[in-house]
């Protein structure tokens, strides 16, 4: 979950409604909130799948239609920016697509509210930079044509933003904090993707840091040039129509960016209505109602869609939604959960015994650790962010960029519930019972800890636990693990089998997570 919190005040600013029916709005469209009086502060958890809320502007429109059936219509004004694309990028970065807005009245809330919003696109949408970066620069400081292109690291130089002197590429992975945290995106490339301006000027090394010169936005700022780099196309226009109609909420006129690539151009950003074919007798036996179509198209309002003649039209904002199960979904949500009838199945089937681990879960439960449960499908991105390369058993006909691999392993699955939770207090002690695949498919325990200092003898403690109530006895042998510190990088083995890995999570992994503690992971076989 990602939490958001803002001040009603500024946000009755945007949609004049009584705080209790706001809260009470939000929570019925699916993020559960809560006001703190002391702070005059609303508190909402978002689900990851709706990064078009990540922002006070992106909430308030999503109130507007639930309350006051309001679908504001996104255009993009032609122009005769471009930017132009250089192959070379093709090995490192390969995307990128930008857009202008013009006429902004910022202040110091929405600055703050644009940095937030793109430090969560980043951490969710983005993968924590691995999928796309983005920028934001003051249009009056950039000469066109742009280019998004590669070079060598050190005729990168330039100062960049939170530094006063002038770097070349080295420097700013060595010793800036952004280049600390997400240098291992490229460093192990000859040539690093960076934005060029038409006078020669460097705007950023991608994905790593602006320009103090040309990349700096602030109160004074009126026009805008937001850029979307990464690996993933769809990915980079999906977080740019966010920031896009985020920013044209905020009074600014959109205008469009020639998008010039080696093979193709197109104007950016697109943001045209999506198009979904609506049944609604088979969306009627989907939710076990009997709703006109008439009611639909009032429901459909009130999430922000648009209806047609059997037609919904998904606003450019919505990077959720992938099919018409999608919008179905937003359909009972705006019916009311609470209003569903529950009724008995008119069917019978012989329950089996799902899982028999029992005594471990009493085990775990008893040293204090929560039991979590995470998707068996997972990415190549995520697996190799952890260490694990190649042997994957991929799927064939992915519908998400999320899921594409069958996973070998719990690790990274337990990192990202950390990275995910790391804003709930410490230490945290999670567990997961869960099914791998590496050369067959079993099961395996994870366990792990994550505090500002955990003791390796502490955590060490904890396994030694586990394995004398479940009657295993155990030696810890060092190895060489890609995820692992190496001086505290350990195999579990039991007689001559190895049962497991066992360690302390390197800083750079941590890093690429967004976690700034330490983690102390232990992953069995259990079967």
């Amino acid at each position: 979950m990602v939490v958001v919190e803002f001040s009603y005040k500024e946000m009755k600013g945007l949609i004049d409604v009584p705080r209790e029916k706001m809260v009470e709005a939000l929570s019925e469209m699916g993020a559960p909130s809560e006001y703190e009086e002391e702070t005059d502060k609303i508190l909402a958890e978002l689900t990851p799948n709706r990064p078009d809320w990540y922002s006070m502007e992106g909430l308030a429109r999503a109130l507007r239609a639930y309350l006051k059936n309001e679908q504001p219509q996104y255009k993009a004004k032609k122009s005769d920016y471009k930017v132009i694309v250089d192959p070379s990028v093709g090995k490192v970065r390969p995307y990128t697509v930008c857009a202008v807005v013009k006429g902004l009245k910022l202040n110091d809330q929405r600055v703050r509210d644009a940095v937030l919003l793109q430090e969560k696109l980043l951490a969710t949408l983005g993968r924590r930079v691995k999928r796309f970066g983005l920028g934001l620069y003051p249009l009056k400081a950039i000469n066109f044509p742009v280019k998004y292109t590669t070079m060598k690291p050190k005729e990168i130089r330039y100062v960049p933003l939170g530094h006063e002197e002038e770097m070349d590429a080295v420097e700013i992975l060595e010793k800036h904090k952004k280049g600390e945290e997400y240098g291992h995106l490229i460093k192990d490339f000859g040539r690093y993707p960076v934005f060029v301006d038409g006078k020669g000027k460097i705007m950023a090394l991608i994905p790593i840091v602006n320009s103090a010169e040309t990349g700096k936005i602030d109160e004074s700022t009126e026009d805008i040039f937001i850029e979307v780099s990464g690996t993933s196309l769809d990915a980079c226009q999906a977080a740019l129509n966010i920031l896009v109609c985020t920013f044209v909420d905020m009074g600014g006129a959109a205008y469009e960016v020639l998008m010039k690539y080696e093979d193709k151009s197109f104007p950016a950003p697109d943001l045209s209505e999506q198009k979904v074919k609506l049944d609604v007798k088979k969306m009627n036996v989907l939710l076990g109602v009997e709703l006109k179509e008439n009611e639909v198209e009032k429901l459909l309002m009130k999430m922000g869609y648009r209806y047609e003649k059997g037609v919904v039209l998904v606003p450019p904002y919505r990077a959720d939604v992938m099919s018409y199960v999608d919008v179905v979904e937003d359909i009972a949500i705006a019916y009311g959960y609470n209003n569903f009838e529950p009724t008995t199945p008119d069917f019978f089937s012989s329950g089996e015994v799902v899982r028999q681990y029992d005594e471990i879960d009493n085990v775990m439960r008893g040293l204090g650790f929560v039991e979590t449960t995470t998707f068996i499908l997972t990415n190549k991105e995520k697996l190799e962010g952890v260490g694990c390369k190649g042997g994957v058993v991929g799927i064939a006909n992915p519908h998400s960029y999320e899921y594409t691999t069958v996973r070998p392993t719990l690790l990274a699955d337990m990192i990202d519930v950390f990275a995910i939770n790391k804003m709930r207090g410490l230490p945290q002690k999670f567990y997961e019972i869960g099914t791998v695949h590496e050369k067959e498919t079993k099961k395996k325990i994870i366990f792990g800890v994550m505090d500002k200092e955990v003791v390796f003898s502490d955590f060490r403690g904890e396994l030694q636990t586990v394995a004398s109530e479940l009657g295993v006895d155990f030696v810890l042998m060092k190895k060489e693990i890609p995820i692992f510190e190496n001086e505290m990088s350990c195999v579990v083995v039991s007689g001559k089998h190895e049962l497991g890995v066992f360690g302390k999570v390197k800083k750079g992994v941590l890093d690429s997570f967004g976690i700034n503690f330490d983690v102390y992971l232990c992953e069995l076989d259990i079967e």
